[in-house]
């Protein structure tokens, strides 16, 4: 009769549930578009290797060596100025202090 559970039948809740199964509906759709794909490739295997060496073709055109090195680059030309600023900040913070060694 009574449908609302009590306390003691009730599972206690911790956030974790909307999580867990948002990850278990990711890996469902995850699985259903594997076995998609895998059903097309079986379906016309030409056309499924003419498309795998056209991707193959474009990522090697790609700088993909330079894309991957440009945020290393980029670190090494800021990283002077930065040490620079930050020395020049601290140099300021010691000079600028009143000495209380006389007081």
């Amino acid at each position: 009769m009574n449908d609302i559970p009590t306390t003691t039948e009730r599972e206690p809740d911790f956030g974790h549930d909307g999580a867990k199964s948002v990850a278990q509906n990711v890996r469902i759709k995850a699985h259903e578009n594997y076995e998609s794909c895998e059903q097309k490739v079986r379906q016309s295997p030409g056309k499924a290797v003419l498309i795998a060496i056209g991707a193959g073709f474009c990522l090697n055109r790609l700088p993909v060596a330079s894309l991957l090195a440009l945020p290393v680059r980029l670190t090494c030309v800021l990283a002077k100025p930065a040490l620079l600023i930050l020395g020049a900040t601290k140099l300021y913070e010691i000079v600028g202090k009143p000495s209380r060694k006389y007081e």
